[in-house]
């Protein structure tokens, strides 16, 4: 991966863009990434990398961090992403295609990143980050499984700003509708009979 300056603390100035969500379960941790703009750049901040964690568990996380932001998460998890739309969070999946691993982490390389200093999965998958060779070491455009979840995670926030920037109509009606929605559950669940 690309290089990253490591910083004490997020500055009062930076903005929360988006929050990425790489989910696992026994083999692998969930990993919840909070990303910000600042400064011509993004800070990265861990919000959690840990394994066994439930989709509600995973949402309060969330909503504990901050309940208004856009969250982006692995589309190949619908259930968990309907799940986390239920228990409040405004999720989407990311958006994938053709080489989608790669440009992604093409698109990350290319950005000014900083990592608050406790992100200490963020910073150890940074060091160890590698691509995958062939039976003859040819470097593939392949990233190695063993450190890339909170890679993933940084990487659907990230490609969802530069490519997406701030959401498409779509994307802005489910957002209100799913904000609505959570109004009003939360109005109902106040009521007694």
């Amino acid at each position: 991966m690309a290089r990253y300056t490591k910083i004490v603390r997020l500055p009062q100035e930076a903005k929360l863009e988006r929050i990425g969500v790489d989910f696992g379960y026994s083999n692998d941790p969930t990993a919840i990434v909070a990303v910000y703009r600042y400064n011509g750049g993004f800070i990265l901040d861990e919000i959690a990398f840990q394994k066994e964690l439930s989709n509600k568990q995973i949402a309060d996380t969330i909503l504990n961090y901050d309940s208004t932001i856009l969250v982006i998460a692995d589309s190949a998890e619908p259930k968990s992403i309907a799940e986390l739309s239920i228990h409040g969070v405004t999720v989407l999946g990311a958006e994938k295609g053709k080489d989608s691993v790669a440009n992604s982490i093409q698109v990350v390389q290319d950005q000014r990143v900083s990592v608050t200093q406790n992100s200490v999965n963020i910073i150890k998958e940074y060091r160890n980050f590698l691509w995958r060779t062939d039976k003859d070491g040819k470097i593939l455009n392949v990233p190695e499984h063993g450190f890339k979840n909170s890679m993933d995670a940084i990487a659907y926030a990230i490609v969802s700003i530069i490519r997406i920037g701030e959401p498409s109509e779509q994307q802005e009606r489910y957002i209100a509708s799913s904000r609505q929605d959570r109004h009003l559950t939360q109005t109902d669940s106040g009521l007694s009979f």
